[in-house]
C-alpha cells in the first residue's frame, strides 16, 4: 500500500517557483531537509535560507557535467561547497550591520550519484548524511528521463520505508506535471458531501477527468446527485446485479451496467429488463467504447460519466493497477469524471494536496496572524494612553 502507516502529506507543486513556496509553507528554521534531484540553483539557495545557519540540507542529484544550457544553466556550485579555510565568505549586499551570505557550504552536504539506483545506499550510509528529515522535497524527472507519476509515486514510497515510521517528515514536496493534475483531480468523496471541494459546473469531458474515490456502496451511491446530470450518459463498470446501475440510470439520460460474470448479468437483466447491460471487462476500452453504439444506438464515443465498482481494486492495496486502469479509461472514454469505490484511491486522495490551495491555506493564517498581531498592537497601545 503507498504510503502506508504515515500521514505525512504529499505536496504536489508543477515548477520551481511552487517548489519555494512549498518550502516557505512546510520547512521552518534548524529543519533537516533532502532535496532528492537538487538543481543547485534558486530552489536550493531559497531552501539553505530557510533553515537558516543551523538547519542541514543533503542536497542530491545525478552526476553531471557543468553547461551553460539546459538544467545547468544557472547553476552554482560555488554557492554549496566549502571556501578555502584561509579566505572568508564571498558577502553580498549588506543590510544595515547584518551582511547576507552567498554561501550556504556551512549547512548543505552535497551528494552525488552514478544512477538513481544508488539513492539508499548514498542517502542513509554516506557518513554525512541524515537518517532523519522534517522535510523531503523529491524532483527527479530530469534524472529518470520522465515525467511519469506513478513512477514518482513509486519512488517517493520506497523513500518513505526506508525512513522509520517514527520520523516520518512533516512533508514531502514532489515537483512533477502529472502527479500536480492528479493530486488536483483525485477528490475525496468527504470532501464533496460536505462542500469543501465543488466539481466546476462548466467542466468538459476530457481525457484527465475528476476522479472521486469513495468506499462502501452507500458512500458510492451517495456521489450521484454530485455528480450526474439529467443528460449524462452513464457506464458502471462492475455494475453486478445493477442495483446502482438503475439509480444512474434514472438520473442520466441512460446508463449501461458492465460486468465481467455472464452469471451476474443474466440476474441483472432479470431484475431489471428495461436496463441495458453487457458481460465487460475493465480494461478493455475499445470493447467498453462500442457498447454505447451498440447498446444505447447513440454515435457519439465514450461517456460522460464512469462509475467504477471492481473488486480487485477495491481494497487497501492497489493503488498502481488502479492508478493504471483510471487512465486507461480517461484516456480512452473521455469523461468528465470517474467515481471509483476504492479504499487505496481513497486513501491516496486524503494525502495528496494541490499545492495552490495549501498556499491559499497558509496565506490565509498568515493574513490571521498579522491581524490578530495589529489588532494586539492596537489594544496595548489604547491601554497605554
Amino acid at each position: 500500500m503507498l504510503f502506508s502507516g504515515t500521514t505525512t502529506p504529499i505536496i504536489c507543486c508543477t515548477s520551481a517557483n511552487e517548489v519555494k513556496d512549498a518550502i516557505t509553507t512546510y520547512c521552518r528554521k534548524n529543519d533537516t531537509v533532502l532535496e532528492l534531484g537538487a538543481e543547485l540553483a534558486d530552489v536550493s539557495s531559497h531552501l539553505c535560507r530557510t533553515i537558516g545557519e543551523h538547519g542541514k540540507a543533503d542536497l542530491v542529484d545525478k552526476k553531471r557535467r557543468d553547461s551553460n544550457t539546459g538544467r545547468c544553466k544557472f547553476r552554482n556550485i560555488n554557492t554549496f561547497v566549502p571556501t578555502p579555510s584561509d579566505q572568508p565568505h564571498k558577502s553580498g549586499k549588506t543590510l544595515g550591520n547584518e551582511q547576507i551570505k552567498s554561501s550556504f557550504a556551512d549547512r548543505v552536504n552535497l551528494i552525488y550519484l552514478d544512477d538513481l539506483s544508488e539513492w539508499k545506499k548514498k542517502i542513509f550510509h554516506e557518513p554525512n548524511a541524515s537518517s532523519q528529515y522534517n522535510v523531503i522535497i523529491i524532483s527527479i524527472s530530469h534524472i529518470i528521463g520522465h515525467d511519469l507519476y506513478m513512477t514518482i509515486l513509486s519512488f517517493a514510497n520506497e523513500i518513505f520505508n526506508a525512513i522509520p515510521v517514527i520520523s516520518h517528515p512533516r512533508a514531502m514536496i514532489i515537483k512533477s506535471k502529472t502527479l500536480y493534475s492528479l493530486s488536483r483531480r483525485l477528490v475525496h468523496s468527504q470532501r464533496l458531501f460536505d462542500g469543501t471541494i465543488k466539481i466546476p459546473d462548466g467542466i468538459k469531458r476530457s481525457s484527465e477527468p475528476y476522479i472521486i474515490a469513495g468506499v462502501k456502496v452507500d458512500e458510492y451511491r451517495k456521489t450521484i446527485p454530485f455528480i450526474v446530470r439529467e443528460d449524462d450518459a452513464i457506464l458502471e463498470v462492475g455494475c453486478h446485479f445493477g442495483r446502482t446501475t438503475k439509480l444512474l440510470d434514472d438520473a442520466g439520460r441512460h446508463c449501461i451496467g458492465v460486468d465481467i460474470g455472464p452469471k451476474i448479468i443474466k440476474n441483472a437483466r432479470k431484475q431489471y429488463p428495461n436496463i441495458q447491460f453487457a458481460v465487460g471487462d475493465a480494461w478493455k476500452t475499445l470493447q467498453l467504447m462500442k457498447l454505447r453504439k451498440t447498446l444505447a444506438m447513440e454515435d457519439e464515443l465514450g461517456y460522460d460519466i464512469v462509475y467504477a465498482d471492481i473488486g480487485g481494486l477495491s481494497g487497501a492495496d492497489g493503488h498502481l493497477e488502479s492508478l493504471s486502469l483510471l487512465d486507461s479509461i480517461g484516456y480512452a472514454l473521455e469523461p468528465r469524471c470517474i467515481i471509483i469505490k476504492s479504499v487505496c484511491m481513497r486513501s491516496l486522495a486524503s494525502k495528496l494536496k494541490f499545492f495552490p490551495n495549501e498556499w491559499n491555506k497558509f496565506q490565509a493564517r498568515q493574513d490571521a496572524k498579522e491581524s490578530s498581531f495589529q489588532g494586539e498592537g492596537s489594544k496595548t497601545k489604547r491601554v497605554r494612553i
